[in-house]
């Protein structure tokens, strides 16, 4: 019951963070929510460029659609009641997940309200991004991984197993869920030899077949397993400190100690380590949900470390750790219990609480201030995206909203906002290639008469400059607004 209270208040939370122009829209969410839209038609998984989607996988707009499908309302308008659930789902889960760790009551109280008052996870939840689905899909492992090891039957596989098959198809980089339960099999102290290759081969065979298929469907429809990806150009030790960054966002001390994020990150980063290491290799079960949580939350930390080296992608920030958050929270929380049952004296357990209460106090405090600086914020002018009044009321999308005839003319449209252009008209039109994607670039500028819609709202460094496109066409101006312009393009 306290759980399913939690979770109602963060329900709650979420429809009021988002009750000033609905969930915020991201470039990602228009990925999305086109190809929901398309699959509803009956044209299969098409974005907003009439281009097939491959850049993600598929179950997260597949889920898009299905809600659209149920509820016969647009989906903006279900967002906010969809992402409240959602984010009720994923307290819920936690307190039953806290429950089996056998934490005293007042501990998982504290952990609940951690959750809830996150200002990184009420980001996440009041955007339309895939991870507030993918976070729930991480718990469930958790959660089946435990009865698995529990009780180790094919059956309990086959679920740990489809669940991280559904996560890897939500988001690519549920991979780190596929390598954690390979992982769990093989270190298992439960199976005997035979019976781990067995688990583990069949683990791996299901978990990756529906990320499996949706890769053939990407190369037969765009000869691309998941579209043109940059290599990575930030070094390590820089990924490093923004990784740490994010960890001192979430376990805020005060501003100052930004200076030592990167030292920050490896503590972390070895700490969790040295912990997994340790543990294997003296053989010590504490726990099997502490086991479960700290190596997923190694493997995922590794993963995204990783990939941003190689490949090139936004900065490591919130959105793309929060995944980890919850996890990383059940590991911290199991070991602070555990230090403090082996305490032998009273004076050191009553030290030990006060400055737990003291710390975790003070990340209540930095947590409320943000959340209310969030509230008041998203009441004023909406949350930061497409859908904040800066774009809802821009005076270029107002009149492409009521003229469509850049759009009927007969020519190719690109804009420097596709995203935003299809979001607010619902019309279909090319997005304007990134200066490092040089091909593309050539065939745009080599490109016969076009219309171009610039609006001055969108800042986006990878995307060439208004004086970068004047440089190889002819650029006519058509109607000009406070925030934008049209033109008729022509190469020189």
């Amino acid at each position: 019951m306290d759980s399913l209270a939690a979770a109602l208040l963060g329900s709650l939370l979420i429809i009021a963070l988002t009750k000033h122009g609905g969930v915020g829209i991201s470039p990602d969410s228009i990925y999305y929510k086109s190809a929901a839209d398309s699959f509803l038609q009956g044209k299969g998984f098409y974005q907003f460029d009439n281009s097939p989607l491959i850049l993600f996988p598929l179950f997260y707009p597949s889920f898009l659609a299905l809600v659209q499908f149920i509820f016969r309302q647009d989906l903006l308008l279900v967002a906010p009641y969809l992402n409240g659930l959602l984010f009720g789902v994923v307290i819920f889960i936690s307190g039953i997940i806290l429950a089996k760790i056998n934490h005293v009551k007042w501990l998982k109280w504290i952990l609940l309200f951690t959750i809830l008052a996150s200002p990184g996870l009420l980001e996440i939840y009041t955007m339309l991004w895939s991870e507030s689905l993918f976070i729930i899909e991480i718990l469930g492992f958790i959660l089946v991984c435990f009865f698995y090891f529990k009780t180790p039957t094919i059956r309990n596989l086959l679920y740990a197993a489809m669940i991280a098959a559904i996560a890897f198809e939500t988001r690519f980089v549920g991979v780190t869920l596929v390598i954690t339960g390979g992982l769990l099999i093989l270190l298992s102290n439960e199976l005997h030899f035979q019976k781990k290759i067995k688990h583990f081969i069949l683990f791996g065979m299901v978990s990756c077949s529906l990320i499996t298929l949706n890769l053939i469907r990407n190369y037969l429809h765009a000869s691309s397993l998941t579209g043109t990806r940059q290599r990575g150009a930030t070094p390590f030790a820089e990924i490093l400190k923004y990784y740490g960054t994010v960890l001192m966002d979430w376990f805020p001390f005060t501003t100052a100690t930004n200076a030592y994020s990167f030292w920050v990150g490896l503590f972390f980063l070895v700490a969790v380590g040295v912990i997994f290491i340790y543990r294997y290799t003296k053989n010590i079960q504490h726990s099997t949900l502490e086991r479960i949580a700290n190596t997923f939350t190694l493997v995922y930390s590794v993963f995204m470390l990783l990939s941003a080296t190689f490949t090139k992608y936004e900065t490591i920030n919130n959105r793309l750790l929060a995944p980890f958050f919850i996890p990383c929270l059940f590991t911290l929380s199991f070991y602070l219990t555990a230090w403090y049952k082996g305490m032998k004296t009273q004076i050191f357990k009553l030290s030990f609480l006060l400055l737990t209460t003291i710390f975790w106090g003070a990340i209540m405090i930095a947590y409320l201030k943000l959340d209310q600086g969030m509230y008041l914020e998203n009441k004023q002018g909406g949350i930061g995206g497409y859908s904040d009044d800066d774009w809802v009321f821009s005076d270029a999308l107002t009149f492409l909203k009521k003229d469509r005839s850049s759009f009927n003319q007969g020519l190719p449209v690109y804009s420097n906002a596709s995203h935003a252009v299809y979001f607010f008209t619902g019309e279909h039109l090319n997005i304007l290639p990134e200066k490092a994607h040089l091909n593309e670039m050539e065939k745009f500028n080599q490109s016969p008469l076009l219309t171009l819609i610039w609006l001055n709202n969108e800042d986006n460094e990878t995307l060439p400059s208004l004086e970068e496109i004047k440089q190889h066409k002819n650029l006519t101006l058509v109607k000009q607004f406070k925030d934008g312009f049209i033109f008729r393009c022509s190469p020189k």
